[in-house]
């Protein structure tokens, strides 16, 4: 058979099946399409939530960074306002000299414009840097004052022109100075909006994209596309600023009337300061949404060639499943991953575990030999002293000093082994009780020392007794051991508001003091400042001291000067208790 009555054979052929293969192409084709319509409706759901999301994540990120920005501020506002001798300056209304303690801060803090004192009513008694004709004016009448005097406590103002020259646009961070009797001050931080811009730099708010911050009324603070524009916008009127202010977060897309453009706009809150953050982006510029647009144009054209080639069409359906695949194989990682990651957590715990029984079980054991070796020593002068000159016997007692030295250290490691390891047991403890307890053991070791000890009463807290004890032991007992060499020593422990629901406690003495420079090694083991020819010791008590606090949740810090004296602060964390006078009042 020639071969053009073979082509002929296989037309007749496929005309004689072609009403069968039209019927089989068409349910094909329509349920290709169908599929195809349903996914391609999915997909676009899909690409367009990411999109939307991308752009609220940037919202969100600009709004834990503005939370945490403010409560910096707000930290920096409440050390400054709580210093000791500040607040003793302002409860005696010594308004000047008490701003003198501030005059080096908007130097050392640049993002602080200014900074002033009033008192309890509003009326600027003090500032810094020294504006005229603003000292005795009354701002009762500024947001911040409302806001800070309506319960007493740190407040973040919204956006206001100040009344001084140059009138710029700053918002306020006020922090009542409290006494025993209520509030004797307020200590007012200005910042210029400008300094939101350093603040929301890092933040990368994508192609054209921009952000701007919405303060507690309602007000536009800062806008990154129009940094230098003037004056204060109010947007309280606007439906999203509206949601912003009931504390909502969102994402949406369509025309803004501000810039006259197409965008996506998302919304977050700023936690526990009232203020919101709005990034938004022109829809032209989003790279989410022109990736989403062209994988739906990739996906038509592929469906395009589906329809005329059905193998097109299972190669894209396993495209999919193969995605969907390594998705789920993504998400099993991630979990082995976690699993795994608990699983090295664990044996870390095992190991420090391990690592702390061995530690107190070396400690432990080297105690015997060294006490025969000090007992051995001390037979050595009493039984032989006759037999041996003037450089043995001084031998004999280095080697007795050392061993005894030794044995302090490991006595030292072992409660600091046992500050570590033993489980606390909270109850009521009396500091006050505790602390006259451990001077009173001073006192009664050595008699012949004078040291003037007050300790303020009623400090009761939330603690482990036995562990605490050993903090007031260390604690107290440096300063008894630092003052030994002052005419006329003084300790003190006292206790003062930490913050809204927590107390500070401090022993503080006149002694010798140290250099702050060196403050940081402080708490480290075997840490010492001075040498053992000035003062004995081991440098390991206030390494126990921090851990005991840190266990108890709470915080150790101190501050001194050389031949000044030194104070040693602690909290215990929520657990410690007020005064009965505080309770009372």
């Amino acid at each position: 058979m020639t071969g053009l009555a073979k082509l002929r054979d296989m037309g007749v052929s496929l005309i004689a099946l072609a009403p069968i293969r039209w019927v089989a192409l068409f349910l094909v084709s329509a349920a290709i399409i169908a599929t195809a319509s349903s996914s391609y409706r999915e997909i676009d759901k899909e690409l367009t939530t990411v999109a939307l999301l991308r752009r609220e994540a940037v919202a969100r990120i600009a709004a834990t960074t503005m939370a945490e920005k403010f409560g910096r501020v707000v930290d920096v506002a409440i050390s400054l306002a709580t210093r000791v001798r500040f607040r003793e300056l302002v409860n005696q209304e010594k308004w000047g000299e008490a701003i003198k303690i501030m005059h080096d801060i908007p130097r050392d803090l640049p993002h602080i414009e200014r900074l002033f004192l009033t008192d309890a009513k509003g009326t600027l008694q003090a500032d810094v840097p020294a504006l005229p004709g603003v000292r005795g004016t009354n701002f009762a009448y500024r947001e911040w004052y409302q806001g800070v005097s309506r319960d007493w406590q740190p407040y973040v103002s919204p956006v206001y022109t100040r009344a001084a020259s140059p009138q710029i646009n700053v918002f306020a961070v006020a922090v009542p100075v409290k006494n025993a009797g209520g509030v004797a001050g307020i200590l007012v931080l200005q910042i210029r909006v400008e300094s939101l811009l350093e603040w929301i730099n890092t933040i990368d708010t994508g192609r054209q994209g921009f952000v701007y911050l919405v303060d507690s009324k309602g007000q536009v603070a800062f806008h990154s596309r129009h940094p230098d524009r003037p004056g204060i916008t109010d947007l309280s009127g606007t439906p999203m600023v509206d949601k912003l202010l009931r504390g909502e977060h969102g994402v949406e897309t369509g025309l803004d009337p501000v810039e006259n453009e197409e965008a996506i706009v998302a919304y977050a809150p700023v936690p526990g300061y009232g203020w919101g953050v709005v990034s938004q982006q022109p829809l032209h510029a989003s790279l989410a949404f022109a990736t989403k647009e062209a994988q739906l144009r990739r996906l038509l054209t592929g469906y395009g060639f589906i329809l005329v080639l059905c193998v097109l069409a299972i190669f894209m359906a396993s495209r999919i499943a193969g995605e969907r695949r390594r998705a789920e194989d993504d998400r099993r990682m991630k979990a082995e991953l976690e699993r795994r990651v608990a699983e090295r957590t664990a044996l870390l715990d095992a190991a420090n575990k391990e690592l702390e029984a061995f530690s107190y079980s070396v400690s432990h054991d080297l105690r015997a030999p060294l006490r025969s070796i000090d007992g051995f020593g001390q037979a050595l002068l009493e039984d032989c002293a006759s037999r041996l000159d003037d450089q043995g016997r001084h031998y004999l007692n280095r080697i007795r000093s050392s061993t005894q030295h030794m044995g302090q250290l490991i006595d030292d490691l072992l409660k600091l082994s046992r500050a570590t390891r033993t489980e606390i047991r909270r109850e009521p403890v009396d500091l006050t009780q505790l602390a006259q307890s451990v001077i009173t053991g001073l006192e009664i070791a050595e008699p012949v020392r004078k040291v003037e000890c007050r300790v303020q009463a009623g400090m009761v807290v939330d603690g482990d007794p036995r562990l605490l004890r050993i903090v007031l032991e260390n604690l107290i007992g440096n300063a008894w051991k630092f003052t030994s060499r002052t005419a006329q020593a003084r300790i003190d422990m006292a206790s003062f508001p930490d913050g809204a629901d927590n107390r500070a406690y401090y022993v503080r003495d006149n002694g010798a003091g140290f250099d702050m420079a060196y403050v940081d090694k402080l708490f480290g083991v075997f840490q010492r400042l001075h040498t053992p020819a000035e003062f004995p010791g081991t440098g390991i008590g206030l390494a126990t001291v921090q851990r005991i606090i840190h266990r108890h949740g709470g915080r150790a810090w101190a501050e001194s000067e050389e031949g000044k004296g030194a104070s040693f602060y602690f909290t215990l964390g929520a657990f410690s208790r007020p005064t009965p006078q505080e309770e009372l009042s």
